[in-house]
């Protein structure tokens, strides 16, 4: 049985606290030695070594750069001894810290632009590989606002993941919309996402499950971003390969051809190909 309070479980507390120091560049003797030295409130150097288990000659080196960042103060006795600062006070100052390169990033990055970019520029983006466009999917439908329309013909990029963001989309009030030709696709989305509207579709597809090169996915989401993916050919027998092409920008001529298609093909209300998009 191992608690918070026995060897077992200091020992984890110290071994995470010290990875996440470091995480904010502290070195690892820094990071030990700081924990260390919050162990045991003050200390000297060899103290604060015995207890990090590292060597004294680098405890000196280590003080003297956490006194320069406000998290130790340092007493000019013989042999010198240092104390820790006050946990909650030396989080505080490591947000002050991190809050101030932050704050400096948001005035830099603009600058970084070209002042010649195109504003009216759109970017349409080619993917290839299953994991790379069923994860794609999930991206775009867990950036939804208002509407996601998806036409899924493939189980094989009906992830977990996807389904958790489309069940998450509908349970923040998104309006989801999803028609496939399968049977178990539509089954596993309404048991799922069960908040989810689910339909059959058959706009892109003669049967099921769909011959190998047919459109596999067709997603729009806030009738801005969209994604078109198919079944590529593979050299592996049995292995299917998606290839997709997607934007997040409406003025693509991708969404402008696709939406009142889409919209009719998972929304049959929406005669005009407008109302739900």
């Amino acid at each position: 049985m191992s608690g918070p309070n026995t060897a077992d479980g200091i020992d984890a507390v110290v071994e995470e606290s010290v990875g996440l120091l470091q995480r904010f560049e502290f070195t690892e003797y820094e990071a030990k030695s700081f924990v260390a030295l919050s162990r045991i409130a003050t200390g000297t150097a060899k103290e604060i070594a015995d207890v990090a288990d590292i060597p004294q000659a680098r405890v000196y080196d280590c003080m003297e750069t956490l006194s320069d960042r406000g998290l130790v103060d340092i007493q000019q006795s013989t042999p010198r001894r240092f104390r820790a600062s006050d946990p909650d006070e030396a989080v505080a100052t490591l947000e002050r810290q991190y809050t101030r390169h932050l704050d400096r990033l948001r005035e830099l990055f603009p600058r970084l632009e070209s002042p010649t970019r195109d504003d009216e520029s759109v970017d349409v983006w080619v993917m290839e590989g299953s994991t790379e466009v069923s994860e794609r999917l999930r991206e775009l439908v867990s950036a939804a606002d208002d509407e996601v329309l998806l036409a899924l013909a493939v189980e094989e990029l009906l992830t977990d993941e996807l389904l958790d963001a489309i069940d998450a989309a509908a349970e923040r009030g998104v309006a989801v919309t999803v028609g496939s030709p399968g049977e178990p696709i539509r089954d596993r989305i309404a048991e799922t996402a069960a908040t989810s509207r689910v339909v059959e579709t058959w706009t892109w597809w003669e049967e099921y499950p769909v011959r190998p090169g047919a459109v596999s996915a067709v997603l729009m989401v806030d009738g801005e971003s969209m994604l078109v993916s198919a079944d590529a050919a593979s050299s592996l027998p049995g292995v299917s390969n998606h290839r997709a092409v997607w934007t997040d920008s409406e003025r693509a001529p991708l969404v402008k051809m696709l939406r009142p298609l889409l919209a009719r093909a998972v929304d049959p209300s929406s005669a005009d190909g407008s109302a739900s998009v």
